[in-house]
């Protein structure tokens, strides 16, 4: 069985010890690895799809590790329906969009803050996640950057804030959110990727929009906003790169 390096990166980030949850399981591939080195006293395996679940259970027994779980740790149900408040100590949901992530914490989150750590890989829209997290009483304990394919994925550890709410110091859509700073000291070369990308997209959508520099004025502006910010942060990646 050859799994990602997004796989791997999931797993390596939940605690030693914990008990965890994966909404959206799939093939169950990360509680599969807790389970098989020992790092998990307990897994739950949630997904809505009944087929999706069955997969997980095919990895387990692909595995021989049907003897660590039993049936209740397969649950069929949409987000966290399927799991009581406090009943595991991190949830690991992984391979959704930002948005859907966020609506999963978002439909209960007194049942949200009851565990003590989130492991969320958003495949996109993580500018909103991170926005969402900062304020309602999460606080961003760690950023991962983990190759799959062709694709640098991001990953964002958070854990309960002190205060349950507060306003963030930008709006939802500022670029800072879906570049943090952090994403530089989680792989500096990933992140460059990244921001390289970024500021050739960015050049690109200001090509298009000069001919009638009137009428996108304000859109040019934050371009070249959003390319300044960019720029610093490429610095900082390249000099980062240049310690190692």
């Amino acid at each position: 069985m050859r799994l990602s390096k997004r796989i791997y990166a999931l797993a390596d980030n939940v605690i030693d010890g914990d008990s965890i949850a994966d909404i959206g399981t799939d093939h169950g591939y990360v509680p599969m690895l807790l389970m098989k080195h020992g790092r998990s006293p307990h897994v739950i395996m949630s997904d809505i799809s009944e087929g999706s679940l069955a997969k997980a259970k095919e990895t387990f027994a692909a595995c021989q590790l049907t003897d660590k779980v039993s049936d209740t740790d397969f649950r069929v149900g949409d987000g966290l329906q399927t799991i009581k408040a406090y009943e595991v100590d991190e949830l690991i949901i992984a391979g959704l969009g930002g948005h859907t992530i966020k609506s999963i914490l978002a439909e209960d989150e007194n049942k949200s803050r009851s565990f003590k750590r989130l492991v969320l890989q958003p495949r996109k829209h993580s500018g909103t996640l991170r926005y969402y997290l900062y304020t309602h009483g999460w606080d961003i304990e760690r950023e991962i950057l983990a190759e799959e394919g062709k694709f640098a994925c991001e990953i964002i550890v958070a854990v309960p804030s002190e205060s349950e709410g507060r306003d963030a110091a930008y709006p939802e859509d500022d670029i800072r959110w879906k570049y943090p700073a952090g994403i530089v000291a989680a792989d500096p070369e990933l992140a460059l990727n990244r921001i390289r990308w970024k500021l050739g997209s960015l050049a690109e959508q200001k090509s298009n929009l000069s001919s009638s520099e009137t009428e996108h004025k304000a859109v040019l502006e934050k371009i070249e906003e959003d390319q300044g910010y960019l720029i610093k942060l490429e610095e900082k990646a390249v000099n980062a790169l240049k310690t190692f």
